[in-house]
């Protein structure tokens, strides 16, 4: 039997053929109980329905993950439902690309609410029930560009590396109570979102995104799953405080 069977699992950002969708999905299949949350109701209930038909156990919260009031009500229906928390996938997150002179400190706050400001609550929200499940996983979704500086990528680069700060302090804390927190930094992973940073041309583009990796392809949601499920199970249980690439040797 996986370790992660009967163990439950919020995941947010699970609306969408995307990487949140991809690593509950993936969890649900070794046997974890999945809370898939997000801000749009329709995706989040396609994602729901992904994993029941794959005999997964799953339920969709409405969830905006800068608001508190949302957060209490995720984790009160969690518990409902499945009675403790052992894993707490960070996965909801937005990009701001454009030149620095073109971005406004509104663009600067929306990252920091949504890519700093939701985890934090959700970890700080979540962690008492972590203790009390006797320890657990907290995983925060960042990116190569929270490692290392991109073109136009000031702001969002900026955020993303606050938010390493927060992964490396939340590890050495819950060393101390049996919680592991890494951050998994992906690289160009071909989802339903790259549009909105590549433009509507995306397609057009990939080949020339591909030839800038080292491994020579782009990467999709299933890598970043699959590296998901290996830091929540017990063959990742040395592991804490690490930024976890899955980038093609992008990040190299």
């Amino acid at each position: 039997m996986h370790s992660l069977y009967n163990k439950v699992a919020i995941v947010t950002g699970c609306t969408a053929d995307s990487i949140g969708r991809a690593c509950a999905l993936e969890l649900a299949k070794k046997g974890t109980k999945v809370v898939v949350t997000g801000r749009t109701e329709k995706g989040g209930l396609e994602t729901e329905k992904i994993i029941r038909d794959c005999g997964g156990e799953c339920i969709y919260v409405k969830h905006d993950v800068t608001k508190v009031g949302d957060w209490k009500l995720v984790i009160d229906k969690t518990l409902k439902e499945f009675n403790q928390i052992n894993f707490l996938i960070n996965n909801a997150g937005e990009a701001i690309v454009k030149p620095i002179e073109k971005l406004s400190f509104t663009d600067l706050e929306f990252l920091r609410l949504v890519d700093l400001d939701g985890p934090f609550i959700g970890i700080k929200y979540c962690w008492p029930h972590l203790v009390k499940s006797g320890g657990g996983v907290i995983l925060n979704m960042s990116s190569i560009v929270g490692q290392k500086g991109n073109p136009k990528g000031t702001a969002y680069g900026a955020i993303k590396g606050a938010q390493l700060g927060l992964t490396k302090s939340c590890a050495l804390d819950g060393a101390l109570v049996n919680i592991r927190v890494n951050s998994v930094h992906p690289g160009m992973i071909w989802t339903a979102g790259v549009p909105d940073v590549l433009g509507p041309d995306a397609e057009a583009k990939k080949p020339a995104v591909a030839a800038r990796i080292p491994w020579g392809e782009t990467g999709d949601s299933k890598h970043i799953a699959d590296a998901v499920v290996f830091l929540c199970s017990d063959e990742g249980k040395y592991i804490t405080g690490v930024e976890f690439n899955v980038d093609g040797g992008a990040g190299a």
